[in-house]
């Protein structure tokens, strides 16, 4: 096993300062994932680790009128009674990513910038446009949270850039449509989450998001303009315009166990009819 020299910064600044000095720098928070990314069964340790944890910036959560903001290492159930967590969905999610003491240490920027899949709240986050804030040698840079995926819906990651905090925009959610599909999630397995929100006013549907997300991410921005864009409650032939348009891009680009996820966006099309609020 290699030895590291280990780093404690103790604000952002002195954290950039290390990653400006050290080019092989390992970054770690909750530290809950760390054995898994590993590619041998030996563990590998890059020569320079920094702790975030111990940063007051990165445990902070900041609200305002519009915009909510968690620092990237707050831990997961420090989020638990704050927007979108608060209500029972997305509660549910946040609870069944791990047990109580693991959730208590994993943080959730080290849940976003999992880099071998996309982890339970990814979807989720997706759907309430998030926005990422990355910091670095070379400066600041606010990122949609679609930046963390490439072209074939993989998870891709930027190295030399350490991310500092998540922003959601506050909104009126009506509805929030959470299916889990597949085994495990983490580390590893064939799990995936199905993610609808969407917001109704008076006979419009003013908000929709459908992201699925697990070994790959997806969403078809042109089947949501074509939901927002009608009439509520969808009329026959557009509901089934819209299964359609999104069975094609589901097959287009080769999304995986399509014959599950189609009959879920049906289902949750269905949900959207219902009058129901959370």
């Amino acid at each position: 096993m290699n030895l590291s020299e280990i780093y404690y910064p103790r604000s952002i600044q002195e954290l950039i300062a290390i990653m400006a000095r050290q080019k092989n720098l390992q970054i770690v928070a909750g530290a809950t994932s760390f054995g898994y990314i590993q590619d041998t069964r030996y563990l590998f340790f890059e020569p320079s680790i920094a702790s975030i944890r111990n940063i007051p910036e990165l445990k902070t959560i900041h609200k305002t009128e519009r915009m909510i903001s968690f620092g990237a290492a707050c831990a997961l159930n420090d989020l638990e009674s704050v927007y979108p967590f608060e209500k029972k969905p997305a509660r549910e999610v946040l609870r069944a990513t791990a047990n109580s003491t693991v959730r208590n240490i994993a943080t959730i920027g080290g849940h976003l910038m999992y880099q071998k899949r996309f982890l339970a709240l990814w979807p989720l986050l997706a759907c309430l446009d998030a926005e990422l804030e990355f910091k670095g040698p070379s400066g600041t840079s606010i990122k949609n949270i679609w930046y963390l995926t490439n072209e074939e819906g993989l998870p891709s990651l930027e190295s030399r850039r350490v991310l500092t905090r998540i922003r959601i925009p506050l909104q009126s959610i009506d509805r929030l449509f959470i299916r889990r599909t597949g085994a495990e999630i983490f580390p590893n397995g064939d799990g995936a989450y199905l993610v609808v929100a969407s917001t109704i006013e008076r006979n419009s549907i003013s908000y929709f998001r459908l992201v699925i997300a697990g070994q790959r991410a997806f969403r078809d921005y042109d089947a949501e303009q074509r939901i927002t864009s009608s009439p509520y409650p969808l009329t026959e032939r557009v509901f089934h315009s819209v299964l359609k348009m999104y069975s094609e891009s589901l097959h287009r680009t080769k999304f995986w166990n399509m014959e599950l996820f189609l009959p879920l966006i049906s289902q949750a099309l269905e949900d959207l009819q219902r009058s129901s609020v959370l």
